[in-house]
């Protein structure tokens, strides 16, 4: 009988203890906004990686103070279907980025789509 315990309480414990670290990775609404916003930059980097690529994006403000934002995507398997590639967009490149923000005035964001200089969307769906 003991045996049986035993195994019941690590299943147990190994649920709280990993269940809790892939809500963590999962749980956009503690992290983003539920509005949308829209910024344009320059891009400063592009990161083809898992879990999320990111698109780092120099911004201007409205006193025209540059921000570095940094928007988070899809895995690279993902965004390939959705229609990016690693040549998608490079530093330099003009865009428009529209997504959720992060909370407490962070410069991140949960991007939906973005547009190309030369009218190019890409997004989470193709």
């Amino acid at each position: 009988m003991k045996p049986k315990v035993l195994i019941l309480v690590a299943l147990i414990f190994g649920s709280f203890t990993f269940g809790s670290s892939l809500w963590a990775h999962h749980a956009s609404r503690q992290v983003y906004e539920g509005r949308s916003i829209t910024l344009m930059g320059i891009v400063t980097g592009y990161e083809w990686a898992n879990p999320h690529s990111i698109v780092s994006v120099a911004v201007k403000d409205e006193r025209g103070n540059v921000q570095q934002w940094h928007a988070e995507i899809l895995p690279p398997t993902e965004m390939l279907r959705a229609g990016w590639t690693k040549e998608s967009v490079r530093p330099g490149d003009a865009v428009t980025m529209t997504g959720r923000p992060g909370k407490n005035a962070q410069r991140i964001m949960w991007l939906d789509y973005l547009v190309t200089s030369d009218g190019r969307r890409l997004g989470r769906t193709p």
